[in-house]
């Protein structure tokens, strides 16, 4: 009679991983090729889950921004203060935001899940995440600034 190991097949293997913490995955992944794989996935799909985070937490500061500035539309000293609490409040929670998803970003690269560029790309995040820094916050306002420019044909 032949026997199987429920814990060599892909489905049951992505059951587990999904319910481990992310310390047991970094551990877990070199059971197997199968392991590896299924863990791989799921160190994407919690990385995914953290972008779309930060995003709706942008989005939100977005909103809370805008509806300041409704509430007192020619008032720039409470829209000054409220944006101030506000820039406070969504910077924190970005900012660990942020660390998870380079958490996952750094397990990734320590069991050899990313290639070429994203190599490079972690390696960067993991360093302006140690000095509590976003590391996308100074692309973001390089790209804001460049737009401005364009936008006022404006070229430095």
């Amino acid at each position: 009679m032949h026997s199987y190991n429920p814990l060599e097949k892909a489905d049951t293997i992505a059951e587990i991983v999904k319910k481990l913490p992310l310390e047991a995955l970094d551990k877990f992944c070199w059971i197997n090729s199968t392991w590896y794989k299924e863990i791989q996935h799921e160190f994407r799909r919690r990385w995914k889950i953290q972008v779309l985070e930060y995003h709706k937490l942008e989005c939100e500061r977005e909103f809370k921004m805008d509806e300041v500035e409704r509430k007192y539309p020619y008032d720039y000293f409470m829209q000054g203060l409220f944006h101030q609490d506000i820039e406070n409040f969504y910077t924190e929670r970005e900012i660990e935001t942020a660390k998870k998803q380079v958490e996952i970003e750094s397990y990734m690269l320590q069991n050899g899940m990313l290639h070429g560029q994203e190599k490079e790309i972690v390696n960067y995040n993991i360093q302006k995440i140690a000095e509590n820094v976003v590391p996308w916050w100074e692309e973001t306002d390089a790209w804001k600034l460049s737009e401005l420019l364009e936008k006022n044909n404006l070229f430095i």
